[in-house]
């Protein structure tokens, strides 16, 4: 006989099955609370059984934060650039020769006026003593001039005078003597004209001597004292032609700063102004960047803004200051170049910043720098009932048709606003019934976890910050007011 055929054993069967049901159920309610959340089991208890029309808080709470409360993170425009040293120069000498010393290598710091390199300058020690030795014999020549005559000259010309004088008193009267022999026929013609002819011969050289006597008791002329001067000026110069040779013949570093490249070694040779080494100027470094014409005006010469080195976002910046603007704007770029100073906090910083030469550079303007931020976007707004806000990217709830809500919390009429029933599992922060509600909302621009949004929101409404994944429009929930940090740092909230 089957079980079917007896009402007992029936009966039983159908008990254990109804049992085996009611265990089914309750598993799977249990299963659904865990996964669910507490909230999707009890949301709105019934009444009570008595009629009471007493509500139960319920069991699910959200945060909110009041819309006007809400800080939107630290927007910036975002321009590329690239770090440049302040001064950047090939270093080279006027003439060429063989290289004797190359003193530094790439990556050495010197200081302004140390001797980097110098070529072979044996011919020009050998000039400078020839012209050291012009030099002298001048100055000789010069102090002669402007002393005069010595006093021994003097007497020796003042004695030569005398002597011819007593000669030519001498051979006067020998020539008197003769003619009056000749007026009364006595001697010859000839000896007649010789002593005259000697008689006229020391008269002249006696008149010369007392001439070269006079000369020497005024002095030396003034127009030889200049000649000789001449002449030792002219004997400088060439020495000073040789020192300038010397020092064209070795590089000195025109300012503090790091070598770059090394172009030749010792025993190399090399033409005039042939480059040998590059040197780039020690920090601070500075930064190129091209700004649109509508940022730039904004900005002006001193203007401390920020500037990151690399992939780096604004919180790894270093403080920047505009130091030249380019007057006129790229007719092809159609932006204006600025050039800024990087100011780097500390020595370490200072001596890293070598390394950023030549690399990319991201310029931070913020947008309330340049008023940018209350046009475009802001204007987008659909009236003077719509302000916009900014909420957390995570705040917004996908609508239909591809638009975005948000939830709004608003408060029950039989909801007790000092309510307390929560406040120790929540740190004793004031809690009340809430219903949630759906608004939709127009997202203008998003930076990183916190989005602008425009809608039919008031300022003072409180907008579900955390827990929208748990709630719908329509459901009671407790609200636990918070309000979210005011910017959320990151790379991600700079925006073009």
């Amino acid at each position: 006989m089957n079980a079917s055929s007896h009402p007992i054993k029936r009966r039983s069967f159908w008990k254990a099955r109804t049992i085996g049901a009611i265990a089914f159920v309750a598993v799977l309610g249990t299963v659904l609370s865990a996964a669910l959340g507490p909230g999707v089991v009890g949301l709105d208890p019934a009444p009570a059984g008595d009629g009471s029309t007493a509500v139960e808080t319920p069991r699910l709470h959200v945060r909110v934060a009041q819309a006007q409360s809400i800080e939107g993170p630290e927007l910036f425009h975002r321009y590329r650039g690239e770090v440049i040293a302040r001064r950047d120069s090939s270093l080279a000498m006027r003439r060429g020769g063989r290289l004797q010393e190359v003193a530094v290598h790439e990556g050495d710091l010197v200081k302004r006026g140390d001797v980097l390199a110098r070529i072979d300058v044996a011919d020009l020690y050998a000039a400078a003593a020839s012209a050291d030795a012009e030099i002298a014999a001048a100055e000789a020549a010069l102090e002669e001039a402007t002393a005069g005559p010595r006093y021994q000259t003097i007497r020796a010309a003042e004695a030569r005078v005398q002597q011819l004088e007593a000669q030519w008193t001498a051979a006067k009267n020998r020539f008197e003597r003769q003619r009056s022999l000749r007026s009364r026929g006595a001697g010859t013609q000839q000896e007649y004209d010789d002593a005259k002819f000697a008689s006229d011969a020391l008269a002249a050289n006696q008149m010369s001597a007392k001439a070269e006597l006079d000369e020497l008791k005024e002095g030396t002329r003034q127009e030889q004292i200049a000649a000789a001067r001449a002449r030792l000026q002219l004997a400088k110069a060439a020495r000073q032609r040789v020192d300038v040779d010397l020092s064209d013949s070795q590089i000195v570093a025109p300012f503090d700063g790091v070598i770059a490249a090394r172009l030749f070694d010792e025993g190399s040779i090399i033409g005039p102004n042939q480059p040998v080494l590059r040197i780039l100027e020690s920090p601070p470094v500075h930064a190129t960047f091209g700004v649109p014409a509508d940022v730039s005006d904004f900005l002006k010469l001193n203007d401390r803004l920020r500037v990151s080195v690399g992939e780096d976002g604004p919180d790894n910046s270093q403080p920047a200051r505009v130091i030249r603007m380019q007057p006129q704007i790229n007719l092809v770029t159609r932006t204006r170049v600025i050039e800024v100073e990087l100011q780097t906090d500390n020595s370490d910083t200072a001596t890293e910043s070598i390394s950023w030469i030549g690399k990319t550079a991201t310029l931070w303007v913020p947008w309330s720098q340049t008023q940018t931020q209350q046009d475009g976007w802001i204007a987008q707004s659909d009236g003077a009932d719509r302000i916009p806000i900014w909420v957390p990217t995570s705040a917004l709830v996908r609508g239909v048709r591809g638009l975005w809500s948000v939830y709004v919390a608003e408060p029950e009429l039989h909801s007790d606003s000092n309510a307390k029933s929560i406040d120790t599992a929540l740190g004793g922060i004031d809690t009340n019934v809430v219903t949630i509600s759906r608004r939709d909302v127009k997202v203008i621009r998003t930076a990183g976890q916190m989005s602008l949004v425009s809608g039919s929101i008031a300022g003072t409404e409180a907008i579900v910050v955390e827990g929208t994944q748990r709630v719908g429009p329509g459901v009671s929930a407790v609200a636990v007011w918070d309000t979210p940090a005011s910017s959320l740092s990151s790379q991600e909230t700079a925006a073009r």
